[in-house]
């Protein structure tokens, strides 16, 4: 095989003056064994200083036995990061190395004749990734095979710049395919030679089908009679509406913006640039639009004069209200008065204050009791819708056990339980338990709720209460019974203003106004708190109230089951 000339430098006689040669030209090298691995020698025997040669590019001479001869620090600094037996010190300062079995590879290829190998490699040196090209020879004299060579380019920022650019790349990949506005270009002539792929949506044509064809052949600007010169004119445009029919032959409006693009070297006008943006729906909303507003803006006056008839209905309605308000107001008053004396004269009679009395005008004197009594609590039950109604209600919420005014409800429908046959039940709640509500308003929603378990209960049933405190915030009592339970479409409207509970279930109408569970729910959210029900048909329901809890004497948590 033919020797390449041009890796043939110096004589059989030189010393190790081959080493700086090798650092000057990567194609020919001779050194003899009494130069240093890392101090290569002048071409008359004077040592480099480290200093010269730490600033040379990486390189190495091995002979033909493939023992390094020569090798600057900065190849040590690359063989130590790449070949596991360089990385002691020791290795990297022994001369006469024998060189890696990678590089030895290398050597068996260069003698199968390839006249060299170039390599691209990355190699992380004190932790910082750079990027070598490398260039690996045989070096001759007197056209004989000496032994190998190879030089190393440190091309990190070549690299580095060619990754920036790639990634640039692929940035304005990304933002072309992820835009909304279609990318174009043309020549100097105003052919395209540039469309992103977002024009196949707003044509249906693939890119392909519209490179080369004149801008015009497109379509043409909105409003101007004649086709502009822009490469006379080289002047930018904005938002000019251009019009262009698809494969459809349907127009599609397209926002076109423009900049002339000129040589950065000559000057010279070589094109446009720009964007298109695909506004024929907007169009078509804004037109919509239009046509919605003349509409809007006749039925404008209609609304006014609707709006001025709602207001004059929504005072009389007010005013309606107000009067029966007023109304009812002043006849529970009135009606209190003589009751009032209707039931204190019953009382007194049948105390036989006045006298005795046989039986039977006692059960009379009872008779009128009891219906006044109930009566009476009926005026009290609509003069305190009335008062809710209009805002005039009032409560006082403060500390207090819970215990006393669940003992006072119970003393109240304890004798009306008792002629039921309904058992009610020991009551035990903890004196400790304390909730911040009126004791009054509290004492009227027990009773309204133990009354209608007592009402829907039939004899031998029972009826309870539980508490339980949820949280640190709140304690709940539920009241529930063993009765006739309401369905699930009831649940909602027993709330409900005069709504009668199970007036549909039982055979006779059941007494009462059907405001209690009114009141009661919303004097319990006066006083910060809810009511709310569980039940099913022919299993009892249940009366939930959660009131806010008061600080205790005794900070226990828990159930009491009562």
């Amino acid at each position: 095989m033919d020797s390449p000339t041009e890796n043939h430098i110096g004589d059989q006689h030189s010393t190790a003056g081959g080493s700086a040669a090798l650092a000057a030209r990567p194609t020919g090298f001779m050194a003899t064994a009494t130069a240093s691995p890392s101090t290569p020698a002048t071409d008359d025997g004077a040592v480099l200083p480290s200093s010269l040669t730490n600033r040379m590019a990486p390189l190495y001479h091995a002979d033909r036995d493939a023992h390094f001869v020569y090798r600057n620090d900065s190849f040590n600094d690359i063989a130590a990061a790449t070949f596991p037996e360089f990385r002691s010190a020791e290795r990297r300062e022994q001369p006469n190395t024998l060189v890696p079995d990678q590089l030895r590879e290398i050597f068996d290829r260069l003698n199968a004749g390839e006249p060299e190998i170039k390599l691209r490699q990355t190699i992380e040196i004190d932790g910082e990734l750079r990027h070598f090209r490398s260039t690996h020879f045989r070096t001759f004299e007197n056209n004989l095979p000496t032994g190998y060579g190879g030089v190393y380019t440190d091309v990190t920022l070549e690299a580095e710049a060619v990754m920036q650019s790639a990634r640039a790349e692929s940035r304005f990949q990304d933002v072309i395919r992820s835009a909304s506005d279609w990318v174009w270009e043309t020549d100097d002539y105003l052919n395209l030679t540039y469309v992103s792929n977002r024009i196949a949506e707003a044509l249906e044509m693939a890119p392909s089908a519209v490179i080369g064809r004149h801008l015009f052949t497109l379509g043409e600007f909105e409003d101007i009679p004649a086709r502009p010169d822009l490469s006379a004119s080289l002047m930018p445009f904005r938002g000019r509406v251009f019009l262009m029919p698809d494969k459809h032959g349907q127009t599609r409006r397209i926002s076109m913006t423009g900049v002339a693009v000129f040589d950065e070297s000559s000057g010279a006008f070589v094109g446009y640039r720009g964007t298109g943006t695909d506004v024929t729906r907007q169009h078509e909303v804004e037109a919509h639009a239009h046509q919605t507003q003349q509409v809007l803006e006749e039925s404008l006056v209609e609304l006014r004069e609707r709006n001025m008839e709602l207001d004059r209905a929504l005072e009389e309605a007010r005013s309606a209200a107000r009067a029966k308000t007023d109304f009812l107001g002043k006849m529970s008053h009135e009606l209190r008065t003589p009751l009032n004396a209707i039931i204190g004269f019953a009382e007194m009679s049948i105390q036989q204050s006045f006298g005795a009395l046989n039986s039977r005008y006692l059960g009379y004197f009872r008779d009128i009791h009891g219906a006044a009594y109930h009566l009476l609590n009926i005026i009290n039950d609509i003069l305190d819708t009335v008062n809710i109604d209009s805002e005039t209600v009032s409560v006082s919420p403060r500390a207090m056990r819970l215990a006393e005014v669940v003992t006072q409800a119970k003393s109240i429908i304890a004798v009306r339980a008792e002629q039921g046959g309904i058992d009610i039940g020991a009551v035990d709640v903890s004196d400790h338990w304390m909730i911040l509500a009126d004791p009054g308003r509290t004492r009227q929603i027990l009773v309204n709720l133990l009354n209608n378990a007592i009402k829907f209960t039939e004899a031998e049933g029972s009826i309870g209460i539980d508490v339980r405190m949820t949280d640190s915030k709140y304690i709940e009592f539920t009241v529930w019974d063993t009765g006739i339970g309401i369905a699930a479409d009831e649940q909602d409207r027993i709330f409900e203003s005069f709504h009668q509970v199970g007036s549909d279930i039982m055979s006779e109408p059941s007494e009462g106004t059907g405001l209690g569970l009114t009141i009661s729910r919303q004097l319990a959210q006066l006083m910060g708190g809810e009511i709310s029900v569980e039940s099913h048909p022919g299993q009892g329901a249940r009366f939930t109230v959660r009131l806010p809890r008061a600080e205790e004497e005794t900070p226990a948590i828990g159930d009491a089951a009562l």
